[in-house]
């Protein structure tokens, strides 16, 4: 290669290396041990940041829905604490009995008084439906969940 005034380029200089031991004496990082920190650095992060929080008090809460005296399949029951926290929900199975869950693998309602809303409108009802608005859209429904075990029923009625 030649520079642009037609003289050849000077050859580059030779940069001494050291023997892979005293480079390591010296404090030089190893391009290995470069991403071993790293690695144990982003592993260290996300363990810190990605642990579950504990979840607040919680009481087991499950129950039977009843319309007109019958069992009420495939109704979504939700529970929403007055004060602060997570809405828990469950669903009837064919007997009309649910079970709430705080999050999908952990099961339970925050401690607290909620407004509870009972809906048919899923797919199993095709959408539809069934109940009328005060057990849902403008629900009048309570409930008090303690800590342990809750057995909350619902007997509901058209009117």
């Amino acid at each position: 290669m030649t520079p642009r005034h037609g003289m050849p380029a000077p050859p580059r200089p030779r940069v001494p290396t050291a023997p892979a031991t005293s480079r390591a004496r010296r404090g030089v990082p190893r391009p290995w041990w470069v991403a071993a920190a790293a690695v144990v650095a982003v592993t260290g992060a996300l363990a810190a940041g990605c642990s579950r929080p504990e979840p607040p008090a919680l009481g087991d809460v499950e129950g039977l829905v009843t319309l007109d005296g019958r069992p009420l399949p495939a109704a979504l029951v939700l529970f929403t604490p007055a004060g602060r926290g997570r809405t828990a929900q469950g669903v009837t199975d064919a007997l009309g009995r649910y079970r709430l869950r705080y999050l999908r693998d952990i099961p339970g309602a925050n401690v607290d008084v909620h407004t509870v809303r009972i809906s048919t409108a899923t797919e199993e009802h095709g959408g539809r439906e069934l109940l009328p608005p005060r057990y849902h859209a403008d629900s009048q429904l309570t409930a008090t969940v303690k800590a342990g075990r809750n057995t909350i029923d619902f007997a509901l009625t058209t009117p």
